[in-house]
């Protein structure tokens, strides 16, 4: 029978590549490793699983000796590995994937294990999987992949398991059970009143009031366990249902979540280090990357590159006596990062040189002499003499009383007198910005220049912007301010701003703190003397941080949709960001070597 339908189609099809018919008898090869060709990164992942010595790493390898026996220990880490390297965390995604994709056949031999045993998995080997982890990073090692030179060391912020409404903080959860109490008030209020009187449609009935009050008495509840537990840990949050992670500040505001630290080497970007922490702030978790970075190349020195972070200096200094160096940018309007100690007469002999004991070095150091380790072109050492702020005194002029700064502050001596200016008036009683050449002209006549927006929108935001120039500010009798620092801040279209200091400042008005009814006492100034230990780290290394440990996080964070983690917990979450990063490092080291190489070297 003739179809018009059927004969349109084929003619429009007929330019187009066009596939095989769904009743074609087909010859499918009988062996299923012909599916699977010799550089498919499967095969890299089932001779890394099977070079593992399960047992060692922490896995429950021994097999069931009666009942229905489990699921290799190697097959689920095969299917995790996978999972992880291909953006599959789900449990029940990797189950549906075990039944139908052909790779995940050929690594697992057609076996499909439950959901369940899937998750169960992964949270009952957290430790071993995080060394499964660092056996990946030592094959990289003896594949030649990592740099013994240095590591960037850098943390981004993962989303706990953990809902902002099961989040108290301390200053809130008080609040919040005031009002849980009020509000229960009001319900049983409304509850006797509804029993009373007949009800209307629109009205609550009895049965969702109690409803209500159930739930607010729940969340009640809640909040009174928050609350003890607040007291009790003596922090000023808590997150009830992931107790270990903490409120850190992410780019979605402040969120319960995990501060995940990562060491990337330099060669071939591979993370050879990370840590799940709770702490909010990277200050004092650079030597900790350090140290992990240094066991798992396996060298005993090792330069950490970081950002402003991690400027603690107390952890700084902890570095340079283990022999590292930490490459952090230096104290502000500085070229180096200083630390001061009060000047000892120990003796100092030869093996408290040689000592690796953070206590004895900075003995030596507070002794004026480098320690060994602190023997570099980047560290120097000077003994310098200065006037003692405990031991500046005070002479009261009509007693002759002599007394401390903080005596004589609490007396009253503080005073405040008149600033005089010493120059003639300003040209002009206003600042006057010229738009065009984006300038300023100041009442003195000189010129001033834009110093950054007052408000975030960058330099090309007209709106909110400054305009100093220091250099001239600095010798000018007039200063039109009492700070040293001057600067002036025009709105979006404002052309002149008025000034009325010199006015203020002749006419008495403008005044500053002095010390009238005391002297400063000078004959008992005493001196003493103090080490200062400078630092200088090389800035130039700070250029490369940015492309060596970004795109790890980016692409990681990616594949984690996001920020969100799916365990609870430090340990089970060290162990999912563990299979992420060996996930993203197969990858790194894959297109390094290729796959061929590095089965070269877990075979030999």
């Amino acid at each position: 029978m003739y179809n018009e339908n059927i004969v349109a189609r084929e003619v429009l099809t007929m330019g187009f590549i066009k596939g095989t018919s769904r009743e074609q008898i087909t010859l499918m090869p009988d062996c299923i490793d012909d599916y699977v060709s010799a550089d498919n990164s499967v095969r890299l992942i089932d001779a890394f699983v099977d070079s593992l010595n399960i047992s060692s790493l922490g896995f429950k390898a021994e097999p069931a000796m009666e009942g229905r026996p489990g699921y290799d220990p190697r097959d689920m880490l095969k299917l995790y590995i996978y999972g992880y390297q291909n953006k599959i965390h789900s449990s029940r995604r990797l189950q549906k994937e075990a039944g139908r994709n052909i790779e995940l056949m050929w690594l697992l031999g057609k076996i499909t294990p439950d959901f369940r045993c899937i998750s169960d998995f992964r949270k009952d080997n957290t430790v071993a999987i995080k060394n499964v982890f660092h056996e990946f990073v030592s094959l990289c090692n003896r594949a030649g992949l990592l740099s013994h030179e240095a590591v960037v060391i850098d943390g981004s912020k993962f989303r706990a398991v953990n809902s902002d409404n099961n989040c108290f903080v301390k200053s809130n959860v008080e609040k919040l059970i005031q009002q849980a109490d009020e509000r229960i008030e009001k319900y049983m209020v409304e509850l006797d009143e509804t029993d009373k009187k007949e009800r209307r449609k629109e009205e609550l009935t009895s049965e969702d009031i109690n409803s209500v009050l159930k739930y607010l008495a729940k969340r009640k509840s809640q909040l009174e366990t928050a609350l003890n537990d607040l007291e009790n840990t003596g922090l000023n949050h808590v997150c009830t249902t992931d107790p270990e992670s903490r409120l850190m500040k992410t780019r979605n505001g402040y969120k319960p979540s995990f501060n995940v630290q990562t060491a990337v080497e330099l060669d071939n970007h591979i993370i050879t280090h990370f840590d799940v922490t709770s702490e909010c702030a990277d200050w004092r978790l650079l030597a900790d990357g350090i140290n992990g970075a240094k066991k798992s190349l396996g060298v005993d020195k090792l330069e950490g590159i970081a950002d402003k972070g991690y400027g603690s200096d107390e952890v700084i200094l902890s570095c340079l006596l283990n022999g590292d160096t930490p490459t952090i940018y230096p104290n502000k309007g500085h070229n180096c990062r200083t630390f001061k100690f009060e000047k000892s007469n120990e003796k100092i002999t030869k093996k408290m040189l040689a000592s690796s004991n953070h206590d004895i070095l900075r003995k030596c150091i507070a002794a004026g002499i480098l320690p060994n380790v602190l023997k570099r072109n980047d560290v120097t050492l000077e003994v310098v003499s200065i006037i003692s702020p405990s031991s500046t005194k005070y002479v009261n002029k009509e007693t002759g009383e002599i007394v401390t700064f903080d005596e004589m502050k609490a007396s009253g001596g503080i005073e405040r007198e008149q600033v005089k200016i010493n120059s003639k008036a300003p040209l002009q009683p206003y600042f006057e910005r010229n738009i065009e050449n984006d300038t300023v002209v100041c009442p003195m006549g000189q010129t001033l220049f834009y110093a950054g927006p007052a408000c975030p929108g960058g330099k090309n935001n007209i709106a909110e912007r400054r305009y100093h120039r220091l250099s001239v500010c600095l010798k000018c009798r007039n200063k039109c301010t009492l700070g040293k620092r001057r600067v002036i801040t025009f709105k979006s279209d404002e052309i002149r701003v008025l000034t009325d200091f010199y006015e203020k400042a002749a006419s008495g008005k403008i005044t500053k703190k002095v010390t009238k009814a005391f002297v400063k006492l000078k004959s008992n100034v005493k001196r003493k003397k103090i080490v200062i230990l400078r630092y200088f780290p090389n800035q130039h290394r700070l250029r490369i941080r940015n492309q060596v440990v970004e795109h790890p996080y980016g692409t990681v964070k990616r594949w984690n949709d996001g920020y969100f983690l799916l365990l609870k917990g430090r340990v089970k979450a060290a162990a999912e960001m563990a299979l992420t990063f060996l996930g993203y490092n197969m990858k790194r080291a894959i297109n390094a070597v290729g796959i061929k190489q590095l089965l070269e070297v877990i075979r030999a």
